[in-house]
């Protein structure tokens, strides 16, 4: 149980600090990225002022490009440029200008309305680039002037520093579950050191109070032969208060042995003896010694058994869980009612099906069933001798044996609880 709950908080303390990481590394890189195109788009902008004379004044005609793909596209500054018209047609370039490299006509419509904007492009070869363009009137007509660069040493340096973020949060993976797996540790060791003494108590305890419900349940049992209506001792009110006393005792050693069961059970104590087991016949035998019980309530005890099957485990401890579930059927039954339990093998399972036609459980209560000490309707239960650790002790069998058990109800539409074992 505390491995189990240690390693779900390791688990969430890892998750978290991952999580934590990620967006560290996320705004680490963002911001550097950020700054650094910052950095671009200032160079581009300190360009463009040095150069303004030329681009507005400088001799104009035949753009002087050369021959595209003749050459590099960049001047010796690893700059280059255009200016264009309205339309988009160049009216001067760079040498070797790589007009992919330019931006399209919507950046050139935005650099006219706004007076500037900067652009993303990519050129000929695939490398990324980054164009400022802004508005200029060359000899008297309005243009557009682009002046960009390459950008691939920045995608360069961001491209490494992924590498970085990652290999960080890759290294930060064993010691953060290695931490949390011993801060884990340290914070369930108080709730471990009071859920021990809760199990010592109870086992204790347990153990405990078995001899004196003996020693009352003896003398009760003792009075009841000697006072009897035949000796002429005892009156009819004697009587009744001796039979409670039988019943409260035997109901109360009945809390006390299930009390054991989980206290051993929750301490690790309580082995489970393997040994190949026929169920037909197990079933068979709990309820012959059920019926008679229904019977006093005027109920129909039925058995479908329509598959032989066998499964590996302990025969008291599955007798005990089929006794349970018959139990709870019959006493949470209405008088004259129906149950049924069913067995059938499917897929290598061997599925026990225990239903009645009873009151039923409420639909928020189904959650709860299995809790120690939980009762649906408590005056019914008291009523009924039931102690509401049935269910829980059926659990704990089904889950020592590798099963599962499931509850399936509705108010006035009867129960049915269905375990699963492996066969």
């Amino acid at each position: 149980m505390f491995s189990a709950a240690r390693w779900r908080l390791t688990l969430v303390f890892t998750g978290v600090l991952v999580v934590v990481l990620i967006a560290c590394g996320v705004v680490v890189y963002l911001t550097t990225r950020s700054v650094m195109y910052d950095r671009v788009d200032h160079d581009l902008e300190d360009r463009a002022r040095s150069d303004l004379a030329l681009f507005q004044g400088g001799p104009h005609g035949e753009p002087d490009r050369g021959p595209p793909g003749s050459g590099s596209e960049f001047d010796p500054g690893g700059y280059f440029y255009a200016i264009s018209d309205t339309d988009g047609q160049i009216l001067k370039g760079s040498a070797y200008l790589d007009t992919q490299a330019l931006a399209s006509s919507t950046t050139l419509v935005k650099a006219m309305d706004n007076g500037d904007t900067f652009a993303d492009t990519k050129s000929s070869k695939g490398e990324p680039q980054r164009i400022y363009a802004f508005a200029v009137t060359v000899n008297g007509t309005p243009g557009v002037v682009q002046i960009g660069r390459s950008t691939e040493p920045e995608e360069a340096a961001l491209s490494q520093l992924r590498i970085v973020l990652l290999a960080v949060l890759a290294v930060s993976i064993v010691p953060a579950v290695g931490g949390g797996y011993l801060l884990s540790g340290r914070a369930l060791r108080p709730i471990k050191t009071a859920m021990d003494s809760q199990r010592t108590f109870i086992a204790d305890a347990s153990h405990e109070l078995r001899t004196p419900v003996a020693v009352v349940r003896t003398n009760a049992e003792l009075l009841k032969r000697h006072l009897g209506p035949d000796t002429g001792h005892t009156a009819a009110s004697d009587q009744v208060a001796l039979d409670d006393i039988l019943s409260e005792s035997d109901r109360l050693g009945r809390m006390v042995d299930q009390m054991l069961t989980l206290a051993e059970a929750d301490a690790g104590q309580r082995t489970v003896l393997s040994s190949e087991i026929s169920l037909n016949e197990l079933i068979d035998e709990v309820a012959r010694s059920m019926r008679s019980i229904a019977e006093t309530r005027q109920m129909l005890l039925e058995t479908r058994l329509t598959d032989d099957v066998s499964v590996n485990g302990d025969p008291g401890r599955l007798r005990e869980l089929v006794s349970v579930l018959l139990d709870n059927a019959v006493k949470y039954a209405d008088a004259g009612g129906r149950v049924e339990v069913a067995l059938r093998k499917e897929h290598r399972k061997a599925i026990i099906e225990v239903s009645n036609n009873g009151p039923g459980i409420p639909r928020d209560a189904l959650p709860h069933v299995f809790d120690r000490f939980y009762r649906v309707d408590e005056a019914r239960s008291r009523e009924s001798g039931g102690t509401g650790l049935g269910l829980a002790i059926a659990r704990h069998i089904v889950g020592a044996h590798g099963g599962t058990i499931n509850i399936e109800s509705s108010a006035g539409g009867g129960t049915k609880v269905t375990v699963q074992l492996p066969a």
